[in-house]
Parts: C-alpha cells; structure tokens; sequence
C-alpha cells in the first residue's frame, strides 16, 4: 500500500468520525451514563458506605464488562449507534469515484477501530470519574470488594458479588482484569461492527443487523446459565470471569482462547469484506 493510498484512508476514517461525532444519535452515550450508573455506580458506592472504606476506581469499569446485564445493553446500544454504518452520503459516492472501492472500505475498517476505541474510551473515563468520589487509585480489588460477602453473609448473592464474584479477584490482580476487560470489549465491539459492514458490502444490510442482534441475545441466555454452548458466542469471550473457576487456579475456558476467537473473526471479516468488495453498490440498501 503507497504513501498516497494510506493518507487517502486516513481521510476517509476521519471524515466518518466526524460526521458519526455530530450525528444526533451520539446522545446515546448519555443513555449508557444512565444505565452504569443505576446498575454499577449506585452498587459499588452502597459497598464502600456500608463497609466503611473506599472501592478501587478501576473496580467501577471491571464491574461494567463482567456484568451481564450490562455486556447486554453497551453493545445494544453501540448497534443503535451505528446503524448508519456504513453512510451512504455523497461524499462516500465521491470517495469511491476517486478512489477504488478497496481503499474506501479500508477506511470504514480504520474508522470502525476509531469507532470502537473511543467507545472504550469513553466507558472507562466516564465509570472512573463517577466512582472517583467514593474510590481510591489502586491496581489491586478493594478490601471493601474482596471482603463484602464475608462481612454481609446475609448478601452472598447480591449483585455486587455477582459482577465481581471470586472468580475474579481470586485468579488475577485488578490491572490485569481491567486490561482483559477493556480489551475483549474492544475486540467484540469491533467484530459487531464489522459484521454489519460486510453485510452492507454484500447489499444485505438487515441481515447484518439481524446477526449481530441474534449473537448478543443469544450470547446473553446462554452465558446467563452458564451453557457450554456459551463459548460459540462472543459474549461470553467478553466477560473474563467466565473463564474461571472460583477458587482453584483453572480455566474454565482458556483466556487466550478468546483473543484468539476475536481476533481471528476480525480477520476472517475483513478477508470477506475484501472479497465481495466488487460486489458492493453504493446505492443499493
């Protein structure tokens, strides 16, 4: 690839990021503030009242990728936002008249990583500075996270201990689990997002949209009960403490597994979407 052809999908990708920044349905950052906080904030901040010290700032995020409510509604809601994806305007005509299909399609692959990074961005800023009242900078869990259950018995089963079960802090340090977090969300957001690009190159948009709708319910019911069958999904690959046992040093499912998994799907996509790139038109739904 040339010097000219790397700058040409550069602009590309940018063009989109822009225009998808100044699209009305960016607003649906805020409806996912709304859901974080109701579901995770709210929870980590009643454990560090009632335990009487703070939680970990990085807590709030770890406790948004390995809650499955949440690993539900995130991706939903990413779709929504990019249900244009790819648009259809008259500068994308004019891309394509000026440069071959290819180039413009590796543009829409680069913005969909500038897409996806800013996502996860944008989750873990925004969860760090809600808890950052009631938390404190460590790369270690809270005592007031480790211990909640062994202080409230009674509470074993509540839902803080379900988004940050033993299966976790047992089996890695909190840096590692937010680095496993952040990167299997990345990852899963992104082969969504392609998955809707190449159905749009294959002139067969819904059915685009229909896939990635089925693989995020039926990721969610079978991770929900915990079916083998979970790991045809990348739901599951999604959340690092399915891949645990609770107290003994075992995988349930390899970790690497699942970057493997993603990465491979990423790559088989965008193979795919290289393939049928000739037969993709513009103006056809």
């Amino acid at each position: 690839m040339n010097r000219e052809k790397a700058k040409t999908i550069l602009h590309i990708s940018v063009t989109e990021f822009g225009r998808w920044l100044r699209n009305s349905r960016i607003i649906i950052l805020g409806v996912m503030l709304v859901f974080i906080h109701t579901l995770i904030i709210t929870t980590l901040e009643e454990c560090a009242f009632m335990m009487g010290e703070p939680v970990s700032v990085l807590e709030a995020f770890t406790a948004m990728g390995n809650s499955g409510q949440i690993v539900l509604i995130v991706p939903v809601l990413f779709l929504v936002l990019m249900a244009d994806f790819p648009q259809k305007g008259g500068i994308d005509y004019f891309y394509q008249i000026r440069c071959s299909k290819k180039v413009w399609i590796w543009g829409q692959i680069l913005f969909a990583v500038e897409a996806t990074l800013f996502l996860a961005a944008f989750l873990v800023l925004s969860s760090s500075l809600m808890i950052l009242p009631n938390g404190k900078w460590s790369l270690e869990f809270s005592h007031a996270v480790t211990h909640f259950a062994t202080v409230f018995p009674e509470r074993e089963n509540s839902y803080l201990v379900r988004i940050l079960p033993a299966n976790l802090y047992h089996q890695m340090s909190l840096g590692e689990a937010a680095f496993h977090t952040l990167a299997l969300m990345i990852l899963y957001d992104l082969l969504l997002v392609l998955i809707l690009l190449l159905s749009a190159l294959c002139n067969k948009k819904a059915a685009g949209v229909l896939t990635d709708f089925f693989l995020v319910v039926a990721g969610t019911v079978t991770s929900s009960v915990q079916m083998k069958s979970m790991w045809f999904f990348p739901m599951a690959h999604t959340i690092p403490w399915l891949h645990y046992e609770a107290y003994l040093s075992r995988e349930v499912f390899p970790l690497a597994g699942s970057y493997i998994y993603f990465i491979a799907g990423c790559i088989v996509l965008v193979i795919c979407c290289m393939a049928v790139s000739g037969k993709y038109q513009a103006g056809k739904a």
